[in-house]
């Protein structure tokens, strides 16, 4: 049960784990894992069906890191961006990284020109890795003054590729490693658009990623036996730590570069994977979709879902179809990985679980600012070790999210019960989740008041089985104007990447609902979408 202090309203974690978070880097916290199997296959790529032992990784990453030092000059708290669909490159290079002091940006392979200038004025990278694929936009990225410099990865070609010839040639060097301060130097930034607006620069410290693993692994569902689907986009902060964690306790990675749900089924019956991480869509496909039915999946034994709350129906469902354990957790990329996790040995379903260790979490009042008890509705705060240092280069926003008392305003409501287990029920922000991923209505209602025919917008989240939301656009014409639905559907496919269309569609209204303050009245756009 979690523990609240008398006359407290703090929950903080009170089952038996091990609290010693030690003061070393992301490389030196895996490394010393992972020397403990160095036989083992720590990860395979189902595309190009290579293998690495947890030994082999090892050496690449020191190889690699000493070949990039050595060619490319990469020194202490360098920014480089990794531009990368899922592979195992991206993990050997993010630990090389990691080893040098540099600090590893994730950036969506799918962005746009728009997009990508976005984040390139934000994480000011001195060198990008990417496939081949990306060239092109890079090159017109450097038309906006920002660097281009980048070493290519191309899996098809590993005799050619520049990234497998700078990991060849660091065989013969050795790294020269610089002393971090764990507490203060950044190892990852991922991008997130926090509660609202465009995405922002997340700054994880090597402390922040080191506790997340320690957390994760006192908490695990993973075993060294297990065998774990890689199949969530590693820019993503969910993706990414789903596979270190695999990596820290000894288990396979298996990886899938894209997901395709036939591609992912075939994945879990021929390498007999026990350990699917997962977002709602996906389990909705598991529960529904018949071509699930034409796979043997009998060596599964959980589903670890996040990055969006699971209906009771799907969960029901999985656990009646399959005989699976269903895991909820909840978190943000904020806070590295998992705020609140189903305990070992504890299940209630429905519940996205208990604080988890090196966090504490309370629910406030919206209005007045008081903390809540027991089975009271408000806003989620967590504060700990995982907490983000800030977004980069926005004061204004990490203050707007991380208040004076360190306590992060997750920007979504719940509540939790008598036993500690909490309960997501509506969410405050703004953010649209679309297949678990990010869609800031502000970002699409700016583009849409750049059209011409435009005078006003706004964007909401459609409710959606299998993707979760769809983002739809009200808008209001310029007096007689003759846009279309699809034009305006097509003015926005052209500067977005493909995931944050209006799927949803455009409703042409006269007026948008508005507070005096001039404050978009969402709930009630979301009741006029119901009707429709």
């Amino acid at each position: 049960m979690a523990e609240k202090a008398p006359d407290s309203k703090i929950v903080k974690c009170t089952l038996n784990y091990d609290d010693h978070i030690p003061n070393i880097s992301l490389n030196q916290y895996l490394f010393r894992e992972m020397s403990k199997w160095k036989s083992k296959v720590a990860m395979v790529n189902i595309s190009t069906m290579e293998e690495l032992t947890y030994g082999q990784l090892i050496h690449d990453v020191n190889h690699l890191a000493a070949g990039l030092q050595a060619s490319q000059g990469l020194k202490y708290g360098q920014c480089v961006a990794l531009v990368l669909p899922n592979c195992m490159e991206f993990v050997v290079t993010l630990l090389a990284l990691s080893q040098l002091g540099t600090v590893a940006s994730f950036v969506n392979p799918v962005y746009t020109l728009r997009e990508l200038e976005h984040v390139a004025s934000i994480n000011n990278a001195d060198l990008w890795i990417c496939t081949p694929e990306f060239v092109p936009l890079l090159s017109k990225l450097g038309k906006a003054g920002y660097s281009t410099r980048a070493v290519v990865i191309d899996c098809s070609n590993t005799k050619a590729s520049q990234w497998h010839m700078i990991l060849k040639s660091g065989r013969s060097l050795t790294v020269d490693a610089p002393n971090l301060n764990v507490f203060e130097d950044l190892a990852t930034m991922p991008f997130s658009s926090g509660t609202t607006g465009l995405p922002k620069g997340v700054m994880l410290t090597h402390r922040n990623v080191v506790a997340a693993l320690c957390q994760f692994k006192a908490w695990s569902p993973y075993t060294e036996k297990d065998i774990n689907l890689g199949l969530l986009p590693m820019f993503h902060q969910y993706g990414c730590m789903m596979v270190l964690t695999t990596l820290a306790v000894g288990a396979k990675a298996v990886i899938l570069p894209k997901f395709n749900f036939p591609d992912m089924l075939h994945a879990i019956q021929k390498y007999k994977v026990t350990m699917i991480p997962l977002v709602p869509p996906i389990a909705v496909l598991l529960a529904k979709h018949p071509a699930a039915n034409n796979f043997d999946l009998s060596s599964v034994r959980a589903i670890v879902s996040s990055a969006a709350p699971l209906s009771l129906e799907i969960i029901k469902t999985i656990i009646s179809k399959y005989k699976w354990d269903v895991l909820q957790g909840y978190g943000m990329t904020e806070c590295t990985l998992a705020t609140h996790f189903m305990p070992p040995g504890q299940r209630k379903y429905g519940s996205v679980g208990m604080i988890m260790p090196f966090y504490e979490s309370k629910i406030v009042d919206q209005n007045t600012g008081q903390d809540l008890g027991a089975q009271q509705v408000g806003e989620i705060y967590v504060r700990g070790s995982m907490v983000m240092k800030g977004y980069r280069g926005n004061p204004g926003a990490t203050a707007a999210m991380i208040d004076e008392q360190n306590w992060l305003h997750t920007g979504d409501i719940g509540y939790y019960d008598e036993d500690g287990f909490f309960y997501v029920v509506d969410r405050l922000k703004e953010l649209i989740k679309y297949k678990g991923m990010q869609v800031a209505p502000s970002e699409l209602e700016h583009l849409l008041l750049t059209h011409p025919e435009v005078t006003d917008a706004a964007v909401i989240g459609m409710p959606d089985e299998l993707a979760g939301e769809l983002p739809r656009a009200f808008v209001v014409k310029r007096s007689g104007s003759t846009v279309t639905a699809v034009d305006l559907i097509r003015f926005i496919e052209d500067q977005v990447a493909s995931y944050k269309t209006l799927r949803g569609g455009v409703v042409f209204i006269d007026a948008i609902p508005k507070l005096l303050s001039g404050k978009i009245l969402r709930r009630e756009l979301k009741t006029l979408s119901s009707k429709l």
